[in-house]
């Protein structure tokens, strides 16, 4: 009854909030209601904040390092093996934004975005690309990183011209390697030093472009607690009757650890359990794109309604991306860009159709 209680709480809170947002969830009325606006890149012009004078937030995570030691450099975005016979996945815990995003069958894989992939002696298990994870990887001018692709991937990765590392292809020898200890398609590795062998020998660009736009995320400035919103210790996000994974929050550290598969979610280098300082719930059209192998379509254009969960609140928020080549922005009920605090983050894409199956505790 506990469960059921709250998830009608949360759903109340979404309709109150939100109705008073325009295009929600109907990627045709984007074009014609007036929607939240999209926040300018203000990168190059931020003000100089006490106390950390000569600093400035990094794009991904928010957290203050030395404006002399940013380097500029692309992030990897890499496809993540979530099924149970390749966990303890490697290298995960490293990732400064995790999503977690329905492939075919009802199963999930997971997109790392890496800032920094330094000093890893595996990174995976990595497996084939979707067309919908493509377009994720493009929001950060990153270099996308997998190992074989399905057919609408194909397309994708051509008209996209992502800079791209496919493990099948003939880098593979230089990219890639399997280990003993699994069976394939759950043994397939890479390393900090092969994926820089690859993309040398690629030729890649390895700074960002003139065109990447780092305002995707927004920052408070120090760790914030949220005003408003609903006490969550205990978030789960119910893809199914197989896939249940859950956040616990813990108000020591203020993160929310990660479990799945009934047990904490652990990175295969360190033994430490993934946490995360943010937690989005990005609720998208789902839809089959091939019935026969129950391929997903999942539309990321246009606006949506979601969930923000940090310091052990969560809030409605609301999603907008104009353009296929666009970046995904999150704003609260004021229309203002999202705040989020300096730290990892995790998102969930989720059925839209499902909301009630984000259990809130």
């Amino acid at each position: 009854m506990k469960k059921m209680k709250k998830t009608v709480v949360l759903a109340a809170l979404t309709v109150a909030t939100l109705s008073m947002l325009t295009g929600c969830g109907k990627k045709e009325e984007a074009t014609t209601s007036t929607s939240a606006p999209v926040a300018e890149d203000t990168t190059a012009t931020e003000a100089v904040v006490p106390g950390h004078e000569g600093q400035i937030q990094h794009p991904l995570t928010g957290e203050w390092i030395d404006e002399a030691s940013y380097d500029n450099k692309r992030p990897i975005t890499v496809m993540i093996n979530n099924l149970k016979p390749a966990i303890p996945q490697a290298g995960v815990e490293k990732a400064d934004i995790i999503y977690e995003v329905l492939v075919e069958g009802g199963i999930t894989r997971l997109l790392g975005v890496f800032s920094d992939y330094s000093g890893l002696e595996k990174i995976g298990p990595i497996r084939s690309a979707r067309h919908y994870y493509v377009k994720m990887a493009l929001e950060y001018d990153s270099i996308y990183v997998h190992v074989g692709h399905s057919t609408y991937a194909v397309t994708e990765l051509e008209e996209s011209k992502i800079d791209h590392i496919d493990g099948t292809k003939g880098i593979g020898n230089v990219f890639c390697f399997r280990t003993k200890d699994r069976k394939a398609p759950h043994n397939c590795y890479s390393s900090s030093e092969k994926i820089d062998a690859a993309f040398a020998q690629e030729g890649f660009q390895l700074t960002h472009k003139d065109t990447y736009n780092s305002a995707k995320f927004a920052f408070n400035a120090e760790d914030t607690d949220l005003a408003d919103g609903t006490v969550a210790n205990k978030i789960t996000t119910a893809y199914n009757s197989s896939r249940k994974p859950w956040f616990e929050y813990n108000a020591t550290d203020k993160l929310y650890y990660r479990f799945q598969y009934g047990d904490k979610h652990i990175d295969e280098l360190t033994g430490n359990q993934l946490a995360f300082k943010n937690l989005i719930v990005q609720f998208a059209p789902h839809s089959v794109l091939d019935a026969k192998k129950d391929l997903q379509e999942i539309d990321l254009v246009g606006t949506g309604e979601g969930f923000y969960a940090s310091n052990g609140k969560i809030i409605p928020i609301t999603w907008k991306k104009e353009t296929d080549r666009g970046i995904t922005q999150y704003f609260t009920a004021d229309g203002e860009q999202l705040k989020m605090n300096p730290g990892k983050t995790f998102i969930t894409i989720f059925k839209d159709t499902q909301k009630s199956d984000i259990i809130v505790e």
